[in-house]
């Protein structure tokens, strides 16, 4: 029971992977096949790490601009980039930020399913 209780610690804790498996659960209530619950969960999976890597890397090359420029012109700040703010974001808020998505889309299945308003928001989803 320890060991269950870490693995599901390790998941939560994982944004990339509370995504994906947030992806594979909507997809499971779309009632899509195996492998396009597979293949979502891996791009979703897969795209997390992207964003995230891409971001952490566009925000370790303006660094060293962000202090020639202080240099330069004796300013105080910070070089405005939406990329670096996204990776700084998942790194310190992408599990509590997944686990909203959950919910939300929790939510948005019991409108749909219990209201007269029969859409769920798939986002970008395939349609």
């Amino acid at each position: 029971m320890k060991d269950f209780l870490n693995v599901l610690i390790g998941i939560a804790s994982t944004p990339a992977l509370l995504v994906a498996l947030i992806a594979v659960i909507g997809l499971i209530l779309q009632k899509k096949s195996i492998s396009n619950i597979l293949l979502g969960g891996i791009k979703t999976f897969v795209g997390f790490l992207v964003l995230t890597g891409g971001a952490g890397i566009v925000q370790n090359s303006l660094t060293p601009f962000g202090e020639m420029f202080k240099h330069a012109f004796s300013v105080q700040g910070v070089v405005p980039n939406n990329e670096a703010i996204v990776a700084l974001a998942l790194t310190k808020y992408g599990t509590p930020t997944a686990l909203i998505m959950l919910v939300g889309m929790i939510v948005n299945i019991f409108i749909a399913r219990f209201t007269r308003f029969k859409y769920i928001y798939l986002g970008l989803a395939e349609r």
